[in-house]
């Protein structure tokens, strides 16, 4: 039972790590992968991949 909860919290905490890399170049699956196999690895990964340019931004349509 022990290790169900510990292999949950290890899923969520990737998925969490998996969330912020979609915001960045790696994206969703390397970093999902990479912290689901070691959390630092992927975190460091993550930190250290640029983020998106967010194309929505240079678009006017809204602000007007």
């Amino acid at each position: 039972m022990e290790v169900l909860l510990l292999f949950v919290i290890a899923i969520s905490l990737a998925l969490a790590v998996g969330c912020w890399g979609s915001t960045r170049k790696i994206g969703f699956g390397w970093a999902f992968a990479l912290s689901f196999f070691n959390l630092l690895i992927g975190i460091i990964a993550v930190a250290c991949s640029k983020k998106l340019e967010n194309e929505e931004k240079s678009d006017d349509t809204f602000n007007k």
